[in-house]
């Protein structure tokens, strides 16, 4: 059985995003026991960081929380090692967005919920990628950071196994166990990993760096966890249809 590790982002109103880390056994030893000794090593040159704190990658980007004392260069160190951890892993993540400017664009109040939407696109895809790494019998387990929509998440994954949902799923997932379990973040170290790796995707595709350090810092990271990302698509709907009237209609307009 394989672990699957999925983490939530959004960027402001505009778009939403859902990571999956798949891991094996060998993943979830060589992952868990990386950051345990890069936080180790922090804390060696930060004597007040406590080598227990979160990978938590926004607060590493920033500067907040438990990362509040930390250094840029040491945090730059710190998400270069975490992405370098994740690239030699026997991990495999996808990445799936929602672009709602344009889902609200093409289908205003009928537009599923951007959470909903964008979860299903993203356990169907990490169905089809369970299938293709492993044996017919072979399932994964879903792990997700503790949130307010657990039951309505837990809901859809049983409708999402039971056949295929209109507008979420082309087809039922099969290689998904029983629900879907949900766990503090600060004490696991893939939801973490999880975590780092959608924020970090998430910033690329959105956000235009205005430092140059800034800039450099995430590509050198993103280039590392794409090394293991084997989907990252953005789902943005076309614009709504235009009627055009023709040449000799002559219907008053407005």
């Amino acid at each position: 059985m394989r672990l699957v590790f999925i983490d939530e982002s959004a960027r402001d109103d505009a778009y939403y995003f859902f990571g999956a880390l798949i891991v094996d056994a060998e993943a979830v030893r060589s992952i868990e026991r990386a950051l345990d000794e890069i936080a180790v090593l922090v804390a060696r040159a930060i004597p007040t960081f406590d080598p227990s704190a979160e990978f938590h990658a926004v607060d590493m980007f920033h500067g907040k929380g438990a990362w509040r004392g930390v250094p840029l260069g040491w945090r730059v160190k710190a998400a270069r090692l975490v992405a370098g951890a994740l690239s030699r892993s026997s991990g495999v993540f996808v990445f799936r967005g929602v672009d709602l400017v344009a889902q609200r664009s093409r289908y205003g109040e009928d537009s599923y919920p951007a959470h909903l939407l964008t979860l299903g696109q993203l356990l169907e895809e990490v169905d089809r990628r369970l299938a293709g790494l492993d044996e017919a019998d072979q399932l994964g387990l879903v792990l997700a950071d503790e949130h307010h929509s657990a039951a309505g998440a837990r809901r859809s994954l049983r409708d999402f196994k039971l056949a295929k949902v209109p507008g979420y799923t082309n087809h039922p997932l099969t290689r998904i166990a029983d629900t879907m379990y949900f766990g503090p973040s600060h004490e696991s170290r893939l939801l973490q990993a999880a975590d780092f790796a959608t924020y970090f995707l998430n910033r690329n595709a959105t956000v235009v760096e205005r430092d140059l350090r800034a800039e450099k810092a995430v590509a050198a990271v993103v280039r590392r966890v794409r090394q293991i990302t084997v989907q990252e698509y953005v789902w943005s709907p076309p614009p709504p249809l235009v009627s055009v009237a023709a040449p000799n209609d002559t219907t008053p307009r407005g």
